[in-house]
């Protein structure tokens, strides 16, 4: 059983080594795009020696990204080893040297949007608020998965000297994140004096911090200016009721980013809680029995919904494009519910109804400061996908330890797919280098030449960057030209594509 267990750490020692060196090549891969270039010129350093001051309070993100956008060899690092974190530490809170079950994570992880994917792992910007402040809330779920355990936690003093910088440290990179670890904080110290009657120095030291850290960024000067209306870019709607503004936003397009948009992830959550109303959903009062057939019939339509009458039939059901998205938004929200009642209702074992039932909480709660201001995009949604995925490999977990699932025969399928995903994604980004390598190339001699327009030659695979099109005329076009050190009198123009 040792021997097995230390053969099986060996292999999760292995793929994460693996993971990390294909998260490593698609950072070289990866080129600078957007307001990477803004980031990396004078005017990026002109945010830092001012403190930041009323642009806004992500302190970290903002000087990750100062350091990502001059220094190459640590972006490429640095996103090597928070990719292969993102797919790995979830595998240690779920306590698993399955490697099956790390290949699930792989597959589940490199099946995000397109969109999700450009605007997070392949943007530097991205990455630097949003992967980082992943990472934060992982590391600190890593620590306090404890509390789910039947026997009382403990913690090193220097686990709870970590909590100071992780509290605080934790809060300077996006305001949901901030918003979310008070509340995931206060929920471990209330739940852990709950169980186990006693309250620990980690949990409050943390809360302490993260309260610290809380207050550090939103003290920045920006979050007035939002509050008060007079931020260009960020907005609180104040026009409308606070419930009215929750369904108005859902409605229109949160519920795509936070759920629909999950094509395969919805196959993955509908096929396990399907499982787990066969096997476990037995013996049942009859009232019971009709609501796990209720919920059996959802979980079979809606992950079928988005790819075939959506995408394939291009169906919409109502001709009316706000009633058709109040009717895909009210779905959606039915097929979340339906997944959190089937652990509520059906799951027998206490604490990991209560873990399970967190993480899927969390996946939204996480998302909700999102309801009040705008704009956010699909890389807002990247912690709550995140969540997602733990519930899955937490419940996948304990369905194979029940024997509830056998898994020889989703081995070859989960690592076939995980694969071809994986090579798929070399070859994308392999594109992208050489194509940008030409872009340069195609740049640097026009400019030699003594030509005083110049034509910007598009990036193959675009969708997989953020927004790596030149916007010309632009304050992006003229930092572009600063960033590669171009003649500042040449005109820029967009090769058609």
């Amino acid at each position: 059983m040792i021997n097995s267990m230390k053969k099986d750490s060996f292999k999760i020692g292995i793929f994460s080594l693996v993971i990390f060196l294909f998260y490593l090549y698609l950072s070289y891969c990866t080129p600078l795009t957007h307001d990477d270039w803004t980031w990396g010129i004078e005017h990026g350093m002109n945010r830092f020696y001012d403190g930041f001051k009323d642009y806004n309070g992500r302190y970290f993100g903002n000087f990750c990204e100062l350091i990502i956008t001059r220094i190459d060899w640590f972006r490429i690092l640095i996103m090597g080893v928070f990719g292969a974190a993102i797919v790995v530490l979830p595998l240690l809170i779920v306590k698993t040297t399955k490697l099956t079950i790390a290949f699930l994570s792989l597959l589940l992880m490199l099946s995000v949007s397109s969109d999700m994917f450009s605007s997070t792992f392949a943007w530097a910007a991205g990455f630097a608020n949003y992967n980082t402040a992943t990472i934060c809330i992982l590391v600190y779920l890593l620590i306090v998965k404890n509390i789910f355990y039947e026997k009382r936690p403990s913690y090193s003093m220097w686990l709870i000297i970590f909590a100071i910088p992780l509290g605080i440290g934790s809060q300077l990179f996006v305001e949901h994140a901030t918003i979310y670890n008070i509340f995931t904080g206060s929920f471990v110290i209330i739940y852990s004096f709950m169980k186990f009657r006693k309250i620990f120095y980690f949990h409050v030291t943390y809360l302490i911090s993260a309260f610290i850290g809380a207050i550090i960024m939103f003290s920045n000067g920006a979050y007035v200016r939002i509050f008060t209306g007079a931020d260009n870019y960020r907005t609180i709607d104040t026009d409308m009721g606070f419930f009215e503004k929750i369904y108005s936003i859902f409605s229109s397009n949160m519920y795509k980013y936070l759920i629909m948009n999950n094509i395969f992830l919805n196959f993955v959550l509908a096929m396990f809680c399907i499982f787990l109303l066969v096997k476990i959903g037995t013996n049942l009062v009859t009232w019971k029995i009709w609501v796990k057939n209720i919920f059996m019939v959802i979980l079979l339509i809606y992950p079928f919904y988005q790819p075939i009458v959506v995408d394939r039939m291009q169906l919409s059901i109502f001709s009316d494009v706000a009633k058709n998205s109040e009717f895909e938004a009210w779905l959606s929200l039915l097929f979340y519910l339906t997944i959190l009642f089937t652990i509520i209702l059906f799951f027998k074992k206490s604490s990991l109804k209560v873990e399970l039932s967190f993480y899927l909480i969390s996946a939204v709660f996480v998302a909700s400061p999102l309801f009040f201001v705008t704009p956010f995009g699909s890389r807002c949604f990247i912690i709550s996908y995140v969540f997602f995925v733990l519930f899955i490999l937490r419940l996948f977990v304990y369905l194979v330890d029940e024997k509830i699932i056998d898994l020889k025969p989703l081995t070859i399928p989960i690592v076939t797919l995980a694969l071809c995903l994986l090579v798929a994604y070399s070859v994308i980004f392999t594109q992208i280098k050489i194509s940008d390598n030409d872009r340069m190339n195609s740049i640097y001699k026009q400019v030699s030449d003594g030509k005083k327009v110049v034509t910007v030659k598009p990036l193959k695979n675009n969708k997989f960057l953020w927004h790596s099109e030149l916007i010309i005329p632009s304050g992006q076009a003229d930092n572009f030209k600063i960033y590669f050190n171009l003649p500042k009198d040449i005109e820029l123009k967009n090769a058609p594509e």
